[in-house]
């Protein structure tokens, strides 16, 4: 598909979602991606909320990024307009979406009931300003300063809530405002996280559809295919997007923004997000629990997780039904006895957190006769389930290749995980959610062991 063409097919497909949404509360009605959007901010909230205080919410980047100007040029037009900063947590050079800082923005805004929030940034800040005006039953407006994650048009936040780094259930931003000069001029490491999320999209819709076949996880497949055209245009201009250039720029936010309907189309974060982001909120839980800088931003962990993942399809799919040996399986896990090991194999996490783990893995994993059960269903129809997840599949030779042409981080050396470290992660970070992925299957067959440090050693060699 011609790069012009792409971004017109992904206009009209996000011009569609928005029409669907009409008058619903929670809902993403009007998107604009476009150079120097503050006119069309402006004249977009004096239609829908006239008369009405706006907060422009912001951390101290944002703030010189976009948030000043942007506060100004309403204050032009006639709006009444003050910028709020979010302080970075004690001991955080930047601000962390938690419950503190959501519970404390909420009060702020319970005490001012006519402000209109409006989120200035990325990820955290979006989540923040998410979260608070939801638990409040209001509205919020997203300006979006980097092309750094999907979740300006999704209906979750990731939070990182006692300590476990959680997907919770949120609203979309009533309007979404992308300043394609802003994100132009973002740091380069923002957008290429952006795209090293995105690239999980063939992965996370395996493991949705496994889990489908497997637990009867609903799946659809509309939320499933609505980034198949954006996703293969994505991957062309990898290296654009790695060199900061417009066209690039413009084809990741326009995925960025459709990649989040997916999700609030769903319901879930399932069509986004499978193992390789276990990976990378595992390594987000390590790190907050030692008071430890992490390895990097969300969608760079996700994009080096993302090349794991695909290797690890790749030997799944590639098994026969003679390599499902069930009785072997059944005899590794007659019972729940090797929960009580969680304290040895999660060394790196917090006692309280731990605890939280196994709720989680104990919500998902089957053992004995149940286990046994499940896994002979799958074996029966084992074919069928192997051929549906290879149509959605790409070689994983092409995620390290389009990785690598973007600049971004493409092994865990590369942002200081080391290969121990980085094995041990991909053996247990399936404990942290109950939800079905393909990391759970492998560890049932008995492969999960030997193919996380054979997969490691392959991508850090390459």
């Amino acid at each position: 598909m011609l790069p012009q063409v792409a971004d017109d097919a992904i206009d009209r497909s996000l011009r569609e979602l928005t029409l669907e949404a009409g008058e619903a509360p929670g809902k993403t009605r009007h998107i604009a991606v476009d150079a120097d959007i503050g006119d069309a901010l402006a004249a977009w909230l004096e239609r829908e909320h006239p008369g009405k205080p706006d907060l422009l919410i912001c951390d101290n980047n944002t703030r010189s990024a976009a948030a000043e100007r942007l506060a100004a040029r309403l204050q032009l037009a006639g709006r009444r307009s003050q910028l709020l900063t979010l302080p970075a947590q004690e001991g955080e050079d930047h601000v962390v979406c938690d419950d503190g800082i959501i519970e404390a923005l909420t009060t702020m805004l319970r005490e001012h009931p006519d402000a209109n929030a409006i989120a200035v940034g990325s990820g955290t800040i979006n989540d923040v300003v998410k979260m608070a005006t939801f638990k409040l039953g209001r509205s919020y407006q997203c300006v979006a300063t980097a092309a750094s994650m999907n979740g300006y048009t999704s209906a979750i936040a990731a939070v990182l809530s006692r300590g476990v780094k959680r997907t919770l259930p949120a609203q979309q931003a009533e309007a979404v405002f992308a300043d394609t000069d802003v994100i132009q001029r973002a740091p380069a490491y923002l957008n290429r996280a952006g795209f090293g999320d995105l690239l999980s999209k063939p992965y996370s819709n395996a493991d949705w559809l496994l889990s489908h076949f497997v637990r009867g996880v609903n799946f659809e497949e509309r939320p499933a295919k609505l980034l198949d055209e954006a996703y293969e245009a994505l991957l062309g201009k990898a290296a654009a997007i790695g060199r900061g250039e417009a066209a690039g720029i413009g084809t990741l936010t326009r995925t960025i923004l459709l990649s989040g309907f997916t999700m609030a189309i769903a319901g879930t974060s399932a069509p986004a997000s499978g193992g390789e982001h276990l990976v990378s909120h595992y390594w987000d839980m390590e790190q907050h629990g030692r008071e430890e800088p992490l390895f990097g931003l969300h969608g760079t962990q996700v994009g080096v997780a993302t090349r794991i993942s695909a290797m690890l399809f790749e030997r799944l799919v590639a098994l026969d039904v003679d390599d499902l040996d069930i009785d072997a399986a059944v005899a590794r896990k007659p019972d729940a006895s090797g929960l009580e090991q969680l304290e040895s194999r999660h060394e790196r996490l917090q006692p309280d957190v731990i605890e939280e783990v196994r709720a989680q893995i104990t919500a998902k994993q089957k053992h004995g006769e149940a286990l046994r059960q499940e896994l002979t269903a799958l074996r029966d129809r084992w074919p069928e389930i192997r051929d549906a997840l290879r149509a959605i599949l790409i070689p994983s030779a092409r995620i390290g290749e389009v990785l690598i042409a973007a600049g971004a981080a493409d092994r865990p050396s590369a942002i200081g995980v080391q290969r121990e470290h980085a094995v041990r992660t991909v053996r247990v970070c399936r404990e942290i959610r109950s939800r079905y992925v393909a990391l759970d299957l492998i560890d049932d067959l008995g492969f999960l062991e030997p193919w996380s440090a054979e997969v490691i050693e392959a991508v850090e060699r390459s």
